[in-house]
């Protein structure tokens, strides 16, 4: 995906990029090296590296999203609440719009392939490619 570089506070520190017309606030994992970096205002290809909260209950992830949302909601710094669909298993992969996010869960389950759910990811993170 193309993201357009906004403001770094520098390495490993928050950035907000603009995806898709919409304010992504992230973990600087992109401008390491200083010579490879986007500027701001840059547009790059841009991958996200997101770390999901593996404290969250089973019955917490299934019934977070009753309303069979698709979409990412910001927490703070770069935190998000994550609404998706699992699209499918082996790996279960998760469309959450912006975002496809893969073991979020683990199963073989096959009965799960279309269920809604909602899931912390606690670091919002990405590099370019």
């Amino acid at each position: 995906m193309k993201a357009k570089l906004i403001s770094t506070e520098g390495p490993y520190l928050e950035a907000v990029l603009e995806i898709e017309g919409e304010l992504i606030h992230v973990m600087d994992e992109f401008s390491v090296d200083e010579n490879h970096s986007p500027k701001v205002g840059e547009i790059f290809d841009f991958e996200f590296s997101n770390l999901v909260d593996e404290d969250e209950s089973w019955e917490s992830i299934f019934s977070g999203n009753p309303d069979r949302k698709k979409g990412i909601e910001k927490l703070s710094g770069w935190k998000y609440r994550c609404y998706g669909q699992i699209t499918k298993i082996s790996p279960v992969v998760v469309d959450c719009g912006l975002i496809q996010e893969e073991d979020v869960i683990s199963t073989n389950d096959e009965k799960v392939v279309g269920d809604y759910i909602a899931f912390t990811i606690t670091r919002l993170g990405g590099y370019p490619i």
